[in-house]
C-alpha cells in the first residue's frame, strides 16, 4: 500500500509559516540537503498539493531547471481543492474535495491504488488537514535553526494528541535538521 510521507520544513518551535505568513526564515539547502531531497524523490511518484500551495508553485517550479527541479515537473502533481479550474503545470491535475470526508476517501482511494509513496508538500492547511486526520504515513520535517515565537503551526488544529516515533535524524551543515517520524499505534 502507498503511503503519504508529508515533507515540509519548521521552524524549531513548530512554525512552517510566520506571523503573516512569511517563509523568509527557510534557509538554503546545503550540497548535502540537496543530495537527500534528490535520494527522497527516487521514493516518491506523485506529489500532493494544496490549491494556495500550487499557485506559488507554478510560478517559479515549471521554469526552473536542474535535476530536482525536472524530476518534480515530470512528476504527476494533484491539486486538492474546493474550486474547479484549469492547471497550467504538466501532470497536474485537480482531485475536487469539499470537506473531510472527500479527502479522506480520495486519499485512501490513492493509497490503494499501485505506485510508490507520495509526498504531500503542502500547503499549512492541507498539511493540517491530512495530519488531523490521521491521513499521514511519515513525517520529514526540516527543522530550519531558527524559532519565530508565532506562526502557523504545522499541528495547530489537532483535536487530540498524536503519538509520534522518531525513526530518524540527520543534521546538515547548514544548521538544519532533518527528523523524520511515523504516528505511532498508541497515542
Amino acid at each position: 500500500m502507498r503511503r503519504v510521507v508529508l515533507s515540509m520544513m519548521t521552524s524549531v518551535d513548530g512554525f512552517i509559516a510566520g506571523p503573516d505568513g512569511d517563509l523568509d526564515w527557510m534557509i538554503s539547502p546545503d550540497e548535502d540537503r540537496q543530495a537527500e531531497a534528490l535520494e527522497h524523490l527516487d521514493a516518491i511518484d506523485t506529489a500532493l498539493i494544496g490549491r494556495g500551495v500550487y499557485e506559488e508553485m507554478v510560478r517559479y517550479w515549471p521554469t526552473a531547471s536542474g535535476e530536482f527541479a525536472d524530476r518534480v515537473n515530470a512528476m504527476p502533481k494533484l491539486v486538492f481543492s474546493r474550486r474547479p479550474g484549469r492547471l497550467r503545470w504538466t501532470n497536474a491535475r485537480i482531485v475536487p474535495v469539499s470537506g473531510d470526508a472527500d479527502l479522506v476517501d480520495q486519499v485512501t482511494l490513492l493509497k490503494s491504488r499501485p505506485g510508490r509513496d507520495m509526498v504531500l508538500f503542502g500547503g499549512a492547511r492541507l498539511a493540517q488537514s491530512f495530519a488531523r486526520l490521521a491521513l499521514v504515513d511519515e513525517y520529514r520535517l526540516c527543522v530550519q535553526p531558527v524559532a519565530l515565537g508565532s506562526g502557523r503551526p504545522l499541528f495547530g488544529d489537532l483535536e487530540s494528541r498524536m503519538a509520534l516515533t522518531l525513526t530518524a535524524i540527520r543534521p546538515f551543515p547548514s544548521g538544519a535538521a532533518l527528523a523524520t517520524y511515523r504516528p505511532s499505534l498508541a497515542g
